[in-house]
């Protein structure tokens, strides 16, 4: 006790309450599980954008027309996800926080294979394909420079190709954005829906809006598009970008509904085992009486 406790006691103490208030350890733990689960979340989020940013690069080894060039990539990764990523330390806590037993720093550390796989195999490889999908049909003609299978660098096609290609790019560029709003949202609860749990936390919210904002910049100030190779989409190609946010957020959406509908099959498995155990108990208890 850091008030009525001894010096000699405070000295051999691991933990002091300056309040000597029990509740205050309660509160410490509680604070310290949430900054360990925001900081997870935030490199969660982080890493899905990793997948589609790369690929596009080997993709163009089997004759791909560039989908995200070099200074695209730093313009997701430096110009938006790092803000974002940081808007993470206002999360607030989800419901079911205390609820879920210690993690061990000693055999569970804070990238552990499950986190790569939700990040890379599973939203990442989400989001590649939902670029492209949407890379090769927002703009037809991307699909008819693969078919011609010309391996040509944008540099190399005619006026109108590279047109098109930057349009391409620009659409590729686009969706990678929204999904990664998508993701950003998906990221804030591991097993809470977000119609329960809202969306409380203000920083992040601000910066999925500038995120949002910026992309649009960056497709229609024309001095942007000369620097970043972006051509303005039309509002057809930009509802075609919006798949990128809606898929992922409905197939989350489904996942945490499908876990929270295991966990409460799971709870009420529980409690009839320990019912029926008390009951067991009971009987026998019941049988030995005189």
């Amino acid at each position: 006790m850091g008030i009525r406790g001894t010096e000699v006691a405070k000295e051999a103490a691991d933990i002091v309450l300056l309040d000597d208030d029990l509740q205050s350890v309660v509160a410490g733990i509680e604070q310290g599980r949430l900054c360990s689960e925001n900081l997870r979340k935030s490199i969660l989020y982080t890493l899905c954008s990793k997948v589609p940013q790369a690929v596009p690069t080997f993709a163009e080894l089997l004759g791909v027309p560039t989908a995200l060039t070099v200074a695209q990539v730093l313009l997701i990764d430096i110009g938006t996800d790092i803000w974002t990523a940081i808007a993470f330390a206002w999360q607030p806590a989800e419901s079911a926080l205390m609820s879920v037993p210690p993690r061990d720093p000693r055999k569970e550390r804070m990238v552990t294979p499950r986190v790569l796989a939700y990040s890379y195999g599973y939203i990442g490889m989400l989001q590649m394909a939902l670029c492209f999908f949407v890379f090769f049909h927002a703009v037809p003609e991307m699909w008819t420079m693969f078919e011609h299978g010309t391996f040509l660098h944008v540099k190399d096609f005619s006026a109108a190709d590279r047109d098109h290609n930057y349009r391409g790019m620009t659409s590729y560029y686009w969706t990678l954005v929204l999904a990664q709003v998508a993701a950003a949202m998906a990221t804030t609860t591991t097993k809470e829906s977000l119609f329960a749990y809202g969306l409380p936390n203000l920083m992040l919210n601000l910066c999925l809006v500038a995120e949002i904002a910026f992309a649009l910049v960056i497709i229609y100030w024309t001095p942007a598009e000369q620097t970043f190779k972006t051509r303005g989409l039309t509002s057809q190609q930009m509802l075609w970008g919006a798949v990128g946010f809606f898929v992922i957020f409905i197939i989350e959406e489904i996942r945490k509904f499908v876990l929270g509908l295991r966990e409460k099959e799971a709870l009420a498995k529980s409690k009839v085992t320990r019912r029926n155990s008390r009951e067991e108990q009971q009987e026998l208890l019941q049988a030995f009486e005189p």
